[in-house]
């Protein structure tokens, strides 16, 4: 005998094993029934669904999803009286296949964007492919959530379109798929400007494009400062508040830059170049972008040796680094270029101040060799001969101490050329030596000199004492002696009115040993874009571009619906 087994329960007995198999039967199609009923409205028979798979409408669902679109369009007031009537018999369940669509398109083309957008959504959702190929791609990726980089991979022609589908997957992508060529006249007078910015962060927006035309006067000139920062105003920057611009052209004029904290460039810039504060140097290294970091550490290489490209030693702005960078121990030949004259200049100079008289004078006749002396300038040209009469008077003693002090006034009378009345002065004072037996002449030396002093400077005295004590702690009695016999003719010349302008002056013009306070050209990096202050396109905004392309996609409506076969496939 057969049994059945129905619930959890064996049933052995033939009639209630009928009865019970006859009562699951039921169940099961009351199950089905709910499930088309659910799955398929009544009002979409069988009979009405088979005329709806002529037009590619495959199922109580998509069937549902059609007519909600041809209830919103039926009432177009822009509808010919035929397509309304070709809507109207489709609503009540006897679509035309040849009429139907491009009656559908000219219903959808009334409609506002979003609505468009939201019908086209749902007719996706229902599988009703009523696009051509190329529109049923486009209508894939507007009906996707969130489009985004997989459209850069894929490198389809789904992502070519219309301009409006175009400035979409622009904006999806974030900039990753540049607008065509063709539309990028629509994209600039439409787009949002974050989808701008992304363009321009992906080189997809150039400034030959010039976008500031299209767009209103404060998105144009962020766009300007944007894409072309050389083309801003001082004002403009201001306007913008530009804080990189104003900081770069503040240095660059020479004006006051602020300091911040932490230091940035131009604060560096300012302390190494400026000030020669070598301290800072490896942080404006670490600072500078990498073309002006290479120049700065050329330039460190070449203090070595005190050579350097041409260029660098054009630039007086960097003269102060390299002079803080470059100690020379031997002689520098002046003909080599200005920075070098004057280097060795201050060398000579410096060298006369120590007392170390035998080198400054090999120094100052570097200058006095007939080559430099033609191409050198008359003022610093002076200070050289001023330099070597100087050495000549201090060293005039024994022998040759008359030859020394032809020599010097042979010097002096070339430093007046250019010297002006320091250098007159000074002359007097040789020609007087000169003239007086050398047992009688007061002594030839600066005392300021003598103790390591510029001529004339202010706090003499308190140098003095300090340089006393120092002798004193070393047990130097001749260096106290000297200090003492200096300090004394500084204070006899202070007593009367010619002061300590009893002295042979040196130098003439002390600004002509100064170095430039030049703006470096090299060494200042380039105006760089200013930097992006848009964020990324709203949702919002995005779904505006959406719904503009899909009135685009209206363009590729089939004008005959695909076939479905038994399976539901289109063909």
């Amino acid at each position: 005998m057969r049994s059945y087994s129905v619930g959890v329960y064996d049933m052995t007995d033939p009639v209630a094993a009928r009865r019970a198999a006859i009562a699951a039967e039921k169940e099961r199609l009351a199950r089905a029934r709910e499930r088309r009923a659910s799955r398929e409205p009544a009002g979409a028979s069988g009979f009405a669904q088979r005329k709806w798979r002529w037009l590619g409408v495959n199922g109580g669902e998509a069937v549902d999803a059609v007519l909600a679109v041809l209830s919103d369009i039926v009432e177009a007031p822009a509808l010919t009286d035929g397509q309304r009537d070709v809507l109207s018999r489709a609503v009540d369940g006897a679509p035309d296949r040849e009429e139907l669509l491009p009656a559908v398109r000219a219903g959808l083309a009334t409609l506002e964007p979003n609505v468009v957008l939201g019908h086209l959504r749902s007719l996706w959702a229902a599988e009703v492919r009523w696009l051509n190929e190329p529109g049923t791609r486009r209508c894939q990726i507007l009906c996707s959530t969130a489009p985004g980089l997989e459209l850069v991979n894929a490198r389809s022609r789904a992502v070519s379109g219309g301009p409006a589908f175009s400035l979409f997957v622009t904006a999806a992508t974030r900039g990753a798929i540049p607008v065509p060529n063709t539309h990028l006249q629509y994209a600039l007078s439409r787009a949002p400007l974050p989808v701008l910015d992304d363009l321009v962060d992906h080189g997809g927006l150039m400034a030959e494009d010039r976008p500031w035309t299209e767009r209103d006067e404060e998105d144009a000139l962020y766009l300007r400062a944007r894409l072309a920062p050389s083309s801003i105003r001082p004002d403009e920057a201001a306007h913008l508040d530009w804080d990189g611009f104003l900081r770069r052209r503040a240095f660059l004029d020479g004006g006051t830059v602020t300091r911040r904290e932490p230091d940035d460039v131009w604060d560096l810039l300012l302390d190494v170049v400026g000030e020669a504060q070598l301290s800072s140097l490896d942080a404006l290294d670490t600072a500078l972008p990498r073309a002006q970091q290479i120049e700065l550490r050329n330039l460190k290489s070449g203090a070595l040796n005190g050579q350097w490209a041409v260029e660098t030693v054009r630039d007086e702005g960097l003269w102060k680094l390299m002079a803080a960078l470059w100690q020379p121990s031997e002689t520098v030949d002046p003909a080599r270029s200005a920075f070098h004259a004057l280097v060795g200049l201050r060398r000579a100079y410096d060298l006369t101040r120590s007392g170390e008289l035998e080198a400054a004078g090999s120094q100052v006749d570097a200058f006095l060799r007939s080559r430099a002396v033609k191409s050198l300038p008359a003022d610093l040209m002076s200070e050289a001969y001023t330099v070597a009469a100087y050495v000549a008077v201090v060293t005039a003693t024994g022998a040759g101490g008359r030859e020394k002090l032809a020599l010097a006034e042979e010097h002096a009378e070339k430093a007046v050329e250019a010297g002006g009345a320091v250098a007159e002065h000074n002359l007097a004072l040789v020609r007087a030596w000169r003239d007086t037996p050398r047992n009688q002449r007061e002594p030839m030396t600066n005392p300021f000199l003598e103790l390591g002093l510029d001529h004339g400077v202010e706090g003499w005295d308190r140098h003095c004492r300090d340089l006393f004590r120092q002798y004193a702690e070393a047990g130097d009695q001749t260096g106290q002696s000297r200090v003492n016999r200096a300090q004394g003719r500084i204070e006899e010349a202070l007593r009367h009115d010619s002061g300590p302008d009893v002295f042979f002056r040196l130098p003439l013009d002390r600004a002509r040993y100064e170095l430039p306070d030049a703006v470096p050209r090299q060494l200042v990096p380039p105006l760089e874009p200013l930097a992006r202050r848009t964020t990324f396109t709203s949702g919002a905004e995005l779904e505006i571009m959406r719904a503009r392309a899909a009135v685009e996609l209206l363009d590729d409506f089939r004008s005959t619906a695909p076939h479905l076969d038994r399976h539901g496939h289109s063909r």
